[in-house]
């Protein structure tokens, strides 16, 4: 008798990892059981994603000459190589005064201008070309109290680079 209370108590705990999220009577897979907790399988969560790569931001610049000449650059590593590529696409233009006014990182840029030349010219950078577009015509209205116009719009998108 000892043996066999012995042998019930040894064998009753391992019939409990044999169970299911099913009903009594239900055969396991069937849509009346519940979701498997995957444990009862022996299942390992699976580990987290690796990262393939990264994403690199790069940088944009607008240069400007005192005739209303510009140079603007985009897609750049460094804000220091924006800078030099917008003064060297101003000075393509046979200036010799060409100065940066703007630089910006991972965003797109609008630049504006009075269309009767005055003051009140702006660069404004946003998340989109739209909403950049859109403030920098605004702003510049407010300042020079008359219609702008577009002089240009451009990006400086980020890109993924594998490792």
């Amino acid at each position: 008798m000892k043996l066999f209370t012995a042998l019930i108590f040894t064998v009753i705990p391992f019939a409990a990892l044999g169970q299911t999220a099913c009903p009594n009577g239900v055969a396991p897979g069937s849509p009346q059981c519940g979701p498997d907790s995957g444990t009862s399988r022996g299942d390992i969560a699976p580990p987290p994603p690796r990262p393939n790569g990264e994403w690199i931001k790069t940088w944009g610049a607008i240069a400007s000459s005192n005739n209303g000449d510009i140079g603007s650059s985009t897609g750049k590593l460094s804000e220091e190589d924006a800078k030099a590529e917008s003064i060297k696409i101003c000075a393509d233009f046979g200036n010799s005064d060409c100065q940066v006014n703007f630089t910006y990182k991972n965003q797109c840029v609008a630049v504006v201008q009075a269309a009767k030349g005055r003051a009140g010219g702006k660069i404004i950078s946003a998340a989109t070309k739209e909403i950049a577009q859109r403030s920098a015509l605004q702003r510049c209205a407010e300042a020079s109290g008359e219609k702008c116009v577009v002089r240009g719009t451009d990006c400086s998108d980020p890109f993924f680079r594998k490792y």
